[in-house]
């Protein structure tokens, strides 16, 4: 009989010792995968995202204290999914010498890069100061378009669907370099000379014409002379008046060269090197009035009468070019 007790009292003894292995067992693997949650939650909270900020959102973790699988709205928290981002597409585009603000426009919207319409908008709107060349131009209601001559005619990589003032400060930055201060002219200043170059770059289509062209307007403008250029009415009525709302005329008094005394409020296009050293290096002439055929020859006159005579030789009525 006492020999049964003592193998019931053993058996009783190894069944309490079961039962505590397994609840201490269970007890530290409950401690283990707390451990290790919290772990991940700390990781998470910790690890910078890409935006480098060091936070992470309490959306970005579950009530469990585990990393959530979904993204957050913004999707710079580290996820379950390794996809990345698409890179933005590049797309090169050519701003060609003499290329107007609203041509730009349109050649822009044409590849993608960002509307016209929001491109001329942000060319007023946004503060391009920092700029040293547009910073020195001042403000003033008489220039319609204050970044017109300062959208360097290059070769630009441009991202599609690219902010219209990131798109306009790449141009900007590049006339900062390329024209800078680079151009000097006695008695003028550098708006004065790539305004000056503008209607030089739109009136000559022979670079080798240039600097004669230039001497005209130079001896005009001396002469307190109007610089009667053709050029300055097809900018106002082709690149200034289909963008305008309102009075669409209110500009036609400063760009106009025939109504306006000397050089218009602004640029009237985007000139390039050889339109710019032009400006800056016109020819010793003593020439007032020039004209060009259809055939691209160019006729240069001290007086108006013999200007009168290379209108009849160049094929063009009289009031179809500089008077």
């Amino acid at each position: 009989m006492k020999k049964y007790l003592a193998m019931l009292i053993a058996l009783a003894v190894c069944v309490s010792l079961s039962a505590c292995v397994k609840s201490n067992g269970s007890s530290m693997a409950s401690s283990q995968a707390s451990s290790s949650e919290s772990s991940t939650v700390s990781a998470a909270s910790s690890a910078p995202n890409s935006s480098g900020s060091d936070t992470a959102t309490s959306a970005d973790v579950s009530f469990t204290g585990k990393v959530s699988a979904q993204s957050t709205a913004s999707g710079k928290q580290n996820t379950v999914s390794s996809s990345q981002p698409e890179k933005a597409k590049t797309v090169r585009v050519v701003i060609p010498e003499g290329f107007t603000l609203s041509q730009i426009g349109d050649r822009l919207e044409a590849n993608g890069v960002c509307k016209k319409a929001a491109l001329l908008s942000t060319a007023n709107s946004y503060n391009f100061s920092y700029y040293s060349l547009i910073g020195k131009l001042g403000s003033g209601n008489q220039r319609c378009y204050k970044l017109e001559g300062y959208l360097f005619p290059d070769t630009y990589e441009f991202y599609e669907n690219m902010k219209p003032q990131d798109a306009l400060g790449k141009m900007l930055k590049n006339a900062e370099s390329r024209i800078g201060s680079n151009y000097r002219y006695s008695g003028m200043t550098v708006d004065q000379i790539v305004t000056l170059a503008s209607i030089i770059e739109k009136e000559s289509g022979n670079v080798n014409e240039m600097a004669k062209v230039s001497s005209v307007f130079h001896n005009r403008l001396k002469a307190g002379m109007k610089l009667q250029a053709d050029v300055t009415v097809i900018y106002v009525e082709k690149y200034l008046k289909p963008n305008l709302t309102g009075d669409i005329n209110r500009y036609n008094a400063y760009y106009n060269t025939r109504k306006c005394p000397a050089l218009p409020a602004g640029a009237i296009s985007n000139p390039g090197k050889a339109a710019l050293n032009a400006a800056v290096n016109p020819a010793d002439t003593d020439y007032y009035y020039f004209a060009a055929d259809s055939s691209g020859n160019y006729y240069y006159a001290k007086t108006y009468e013999e200007h009168k005579q290379n209108l009849a030789k160049a094929g063009i009525i009289e009031g179809g070019s500089m008077q």
